[in-house]
């Protein structure tokens, strides 16, 4: 059940965009669970790991303003 509008909640994928120090990444087809009302997303904790783990990895290897696209079948599961 979603904690802002109490609207039910559905297995789906978004993309995640994270923005940090002249970094920008976009991983695609993450799975969440979304509110079918509202639209808020929801990530299970193991997402949140694994989505952790991309960042950081693309942090090691980027440097100065950097845009990274990829899937998350392809770079996570």
């Amino acid at each position: 059940m979603c904690i802002h509008c109490k609207g039910m909640l559905t297995h789906d994928k978004t993309d995640y965009i994270e923005n940090s120090k002249n970094i920008v990444v976009l991983v695609r087809d993450v799975p969440c669970e979304k509110c079918s009302q509202c639209g808020e997303t929801y990530f299970a904790h193991d997402i949140v790991l694994e989505l952790e783990e991309v960042l950081d990895r693309v942090g090691h290897v980027s440097s100065g303003i950097t845009l990274t696209v990829m899937d998350y079948g392809k770079h996570v599961a």
